[in-house]
């Protein structure tokens, strides 16, 4: 090797940290002054354990965590004799390598065993020194060891870059899949899946924001000057929202979504939010690109605050309000052409009426069986109000309820109706009661503690507990566990339960297995078919026979006429419930 390329092996060197072990002084002294004229950092110690202890030190300092005393830089390169105290050679260099598979290793030894050579090999060394050391044979063993640490360097730079090169890559599909390519705003992908982790207790207010004439602009300016117009138009929308406290979306070229979730629904809120959208965007002046003059942008607006169907409850109000030229329409379930924009505030203030002048009243219909013995009475929400010739009306919850859930007012009612219930089952105290729980009641605490405290009461005055629960059941299915701690809360944990609608919900054979049900409610819209369609009612006759198997009494809603009642028996259902065998009263039906 000439000057030249010894020159630029030192060069190589310098950088790199050595850990030298040798127990033997005068060798020690002669191979260390050797390796100074190569390298600037280097460890010396002279048994196995205070070596492997330095490396271990070095390997795992963590440069973020302060310490009083200097943090050790890894080593590159592990010089070690194989006759050392406390751990001998090739045991330490078993150790190191299994913690490091990097580091490159040289032995030096005044022994040639073929043994040592083979144990060696199998641990990874990169080199071999016998003693005492041969010049020539150093530097090129030395150029070779580090020809490899800088290999390994450079692999390890480029699979860093690369790594950062995928992550960035990631970052630039991450965004083109949850934002829109042209405003930046997150898209109906990223709408949908904040969507899909709201509880079934919130509340969404979900504005639809469309943008009007939209396919005028691309007829009269073209695409680049009307993507300029979205463009404007959505850093406005965007600016808008965020200052009002909601979350901004773009679904489509021109519409917009503006998103907040509460636990509750503030009507003064939601109008006054609608005036500052409408206030802030419509008749919004544009001046973009090679536009001549300005141009008004308007808005319609179609708002909900249901959960489910969310977008199409959305659209349905928006092609409403464009059908009666008006800037904006809240969702009701009513909407049609005699629809009222002020439908929900309407119903907000009867239900506020009601809760004030005590006007909810519970109707309890008979469930019975074939006979016609009254087996249980279920009881079922009503408003007390006056028709139109002044007479007292009795109004269905089909009419308020969705509402009510979507305000701090169907705690309240159901919470009343519940009470209400109770009372008639103490002054009835041998007769069964059935009452529709929802997963929110359930989780109500107010009706837990109300359940607990009667239920106890009523225990103590009459013994046995009448009282049987139907869970309806949220979108997600019939929660067992959660049922079966509302049960044990309340205690009442024998309490007879029926799966409400039975045939049309969402639960899984497996969770009903699991909840143990007193009973199936056939849903009613099953029910009315069996004496008009074959292909339901074989289907009804299928809930009953796996009743049967799981003994599971079933029940059957809707039963309005003598032919599906006869049916009905024939088939063995053990219930019967509808207005053939029973109308709802205020009064209990003496059968």
């Amino acid at each position: 090797m000439t000057q030249a390329h010894i020159k630029g092996l030192k060069e190589r060197c310098k950088t790199l940290k050595v850990l030298y072990v040798e127990d033997d002084v005068v060798t020690q002294k002669y191979t260390y002054a050797l390796l100074c004229d190569f390298f600037e950092h280097i460890d010396v110690v002279g048994d196995g354990q205070s070596a492997y202890d330095l490396f271990v030190d070095a390997k795992i300092t963590i440069p973020s965590i302060p310490s009083s005393s200097p943090s050790r830089a890894p080593y590159d390169l592990i010089i070690t004799d194989l006759k050392i105290p406390k751990i001998d050679g090739l045991s330490f260099i078993a150790k190191i390598r299994k913690i490091c598979k990097e580091t490159a290793i040289v032995i030096t030894s005044a022994y040639s065993d073929s043994d040592y050579f083979l144990e060696s090999i199998r641990l990874g060394i990169n080199g071999y020194f016998l003693k005492p050391i041969d010049f020539d044979y150093f530097l090129e063993t030395l150029q070779g060891i580090v020809d490899a640490i800088e290999l390994r360097e450079s692999n390890k730079t480029y699979t860093s870059q690369l790594k950062q090169t995928v992550e960035l890559q990631q970052c630039v599909l991450s965004e083109q899949n949850y934002k829109d390519m042209l405003t930046k705003l997150p898209n109906k992908k990223s709408l949908e899946e904040h969507l899909s982790k709201l509880s079934s207790l919130d509340i969404p207010s979900f504005f639809l924001i469309h943008m009007d004439h939209f396919n005028h602009y691309m007829k009269l300016y073209g695409t680049e000057i009307s993507y300029s117009i979205v463009q404007e138009f959505a850093h406005a929308f965007k600016k808008t929202a965020e200052s009002m406290g909601y979350l901004p979306f773009q679904i489509s070229s021109n519409d917009f979504v503006m998103l907040d979730v509460k636990s509750h629904l503030d009507s003064e809120k939601v109008y006054d939010d609608i005036s500052c959208i409408l206030n802030a965007l419509n008749e919004y002046k544009i001046s973009a690109g090679a536009l001549p003059k300005k141009i008004l942008v308007s808005v319609t607006l179609g708002v909900t605050f249901d959960q489910e169907g969310i977008f199409q409850k959305a659209y349905t109000a928006l092609d409403f309000a464009k059908q009666i030229g008006k800037k904006f329409v809240v969702y009701t379930s009513h909407l049609d052409e005699t629809a009222s924009l002020n439908n929900d505030f309407y119903w907000q203030e009867v239900i506020a009426d009601t809760l004030d002048n005590d006007d909810l009243v519970p109707f309890f219909q008979p469930i019975v069986d074939a006979q016609g013995v009254v087996l249980k009475y279920e009881a079922l929400m009503r408003i007390k109000t006056k028709d139109e010739e002044g007479k007292d009306a009795y109004v269905s919850p089909s009419l308020f309820l969705d509402l009510s859930k979507r305000t701090r007012q169907y705690d309240r009612l159901s919470y009343k109706m519940i009470e209400k219930v109770l009372e008639k089952m103490f002054a009835h105290p041998k007769i069964m009661f059935s009452i529709n729980l929802s997963e929110r009641d359930i989780l109500n605490k107010e009706i837990r503690n109300l359940l607990r405290l009667k239920l106890f009461e009523f225990q103590t005055l009459h013994g046995d507990i009448n009282l049987m629960f139907e869970i309806l059941e949220s979108e997600s299915g019939m929660n067992v566990e959660m049922i079966k701690h509302f049960l044990s809360d309340i205690r009442y944990e024998n309490a007879p339960i029926a799966v409400d609608d039975f045939g049309t919900g969402y639960s899984n054979f497996a969770h009903l297995v699991n909840l143990s049900p007193t009973y199936f409610k056939i849903d009613g819209s099953l029910v009315a078919q069996i004496d008009t369609n074959e292909k339901v009612d074989q289907m009804v006759h299928a809930i009953i026979s796996f009743g049967k198997v799981l003994h599971v009494k079933t029940i059957a809603e809707y039963v309005h006429n003598e032919t599906i009642f006869k049916r009905l028996c024939e088939m063995g259902v053990d219930g019967f419930q509808g207005y053939f065998v029973g109308e709802p009263s205020m009064e209990l039906s003496c059968h």
